[in-house]
């Protein structure tokens, strides 16, 4: 029995090259980015975002994170969260074999997927999931319209 591998699509376009080109130069950027000293790597900390019919919720992953080490600020309709995630000092006599748990400074932007009631934005930190729930304001509500 004789099977045929076909490793291209049977429809070529000239855009898939630019478009493969164009991650790939992305790639390349972010990579450069993430290893800069000091940077914050990308998608740190991880974010979840859903939006409902009357607000929208952010869950942030923090694990060990104090609340009083923790910002978030809203500005132009962007809300940003950073915050330290500091190293425990290693008992006197101890030295670090290995540590792989990321430290440091970090910040997410995030551009909010439309108005909020700036006055009932409500933030709760516990058990490392920080959950941010950004009630829509009367504009950004869906309406039905009656037709006459």
């Amino acid at each position: 029995m004789l099977i045929r591998v076909q490793r291209y699509p049977l429809a070529w376009f000239p855009s898939d090259n630019v478009l493969d080109f164009e991650r790939h130069i992305d790639g390349i950027f972010q990579k450069l980015m993430d290893t800069r000293p000091g940077a914050t790597p990308t998608g740190y900390p991880a974010v979840d975002v859903a939006e409902h019919e009357n607000e929208s919720v952010i869950v942030v992953e923090l694990p060990g994170i104090r609340k009083e080490d923790l910002k978030i600020s809203l500005h132009d309709g962007t809300i940003n969260i950073s915050g330290e995630r500091k190293l425990p000092d290693p008992a006197n006599d101890a030295k670090w074999l290995r540590s792989e748990r990321r430290t440091g400074k970090f910040t997410r932007m995030l551009t909010l997927p439309h108005e909020v009631k700036i006055d009932e934005i409500s933030a709760e930190l516990a058990d490392g999931i920080l959950r941010i729930v950004l009630p829509k304001a009367e504009t950004a509500r869906p309406r039905e319209i009656q037709v006459k």
